[in-house]
């Protein structure tokens, strides 16, 4: 981020399929506005440049059939925004 000060990212939470749609939604916000609230405090990147976004089970990288997969989708992953 300090090489592309242009640069804006969006900080995307994700969870598994276990629980229900709308404790998801909340868990997989909440790890996008950890992460975000880490990148502002921990590493000095400016907080307008950093939108976090809960998107729950809806984005699954891998199945949620077993229990390597569900790791995988309990994830957060920095997107860059486009046009920058």
């Amino acid at each position: 981020m300090a090489k592309n000060p242009a640069w804006k990212l969006s900080v995307e939470g994700h969870t598994d399929n276990i629980g229900g749609a709308a404790s998801n939604q909340d868990l997989s916000a909440r790890r996008a506005a950890a992460v975000r609230q880490a990148l502002v405090g921990g590493h000095h990147v400016a907080a307008d440049r950093l939108t976090p976004a809960g998107f729950g089970a809806s984005r699954p990288k891998e199945t949620n059939d077993t229990l390597e997969g569900r790791a995988r989708n309990r994830r957060v992953e920095l997107v860059r925004q486009p046009g920058e």
